[in-house]
């Protein structure tokens, strides 16, 4: 491959989750902007991203620990115990607006539906990494629901960082004016994740007034 080659959107992604999964585990570190940023580790478990993570909004602290589809939140105002609980196949309001936002994006295998139909363009290529640009329709990364993206909103730009075995080092998004900026490191370290005791652990509950 050369600068200015064309790859098929979904292609690229399939490649280069199989490589996420074929590892196994590492780290993560993003910069979300004006949003904050997070730091984390991670595991794949049949397919599926187990996680840990610590996350910096607006001068707050939160944890956030995902295991078996159950998503585990820690520094959320008015709860009566340190974690808050939220299942994403739940009824209570918390659980049903966090699977909106979800979806299954604990899998990375995601990424090649949100890609498909789109191109990849060759950055650079060498044989210790490969940079590719791809611009996404916003209303793919929404599981394809033309309800959750107005026509008006401008379509995703990316760039994926890739090392030799395919595994993703960096990814930066542009997104509605915001740049969000990725980096995985440690890939095939040894991750653990840890669910909190479950005396720890209560459920949402609305602030009344």
């Amino acid at each position: 491959m050369k600068a200015g080659d064309s790859v098929d959107g979904a292609a690229l992604a399939t490649r280069m989750t199989d490589a996420m999964i074929k590892a196994g585990s590492g780290t993560v570190t993003m910069d979300l902007g004006a949003q904050g940023s997070a730091k984390g580790s991670f595991t794949m478990k049949d397919g599926k991203m187990e996680q840990s993570m610590e996350m910096g909004i607006q001068g707050q602290t939160l944890q956030i620990v995902s295991s078996d589809g159950i998503i585990y939140m820690k520094g959320l105002p008015g709860s009566k115990k340190p974690w808050v609980k939220i299942d994403p196949k739940g009824t209570d309001p918390m659980s049903k607006m966090f699977a909106g936002l979800t979806g299954d994006m604990g899998d990375p295998r995601q990424l090649a539906t949100a890609l498909k139909g789109s191109k990849a363009t060759v950055v650079r290529s060498s044989a210790d990494e490969s940079v590719y640009d791809v611009t996404i329709d916003p209303s793919a990364l929404m599981g394809g629901s033309t309800a959750t993206a107005s026509p008006s909103v401008a379509p995703v730009k990316a760039r994926y960082t890739l090392d030799a075995q395919d595994r993703p080092t960096k990814m930066t998004v542009d997104a509605q004016g915001q740049t969000i900026s990725i980096v995985f490191a440690d890939w095939g370290k040894p991750v653990t994740i840890t669910v909190p005791p479950a005396d720890q652990v209560g459920t949402f509950e609305l602030p009344t007034s």
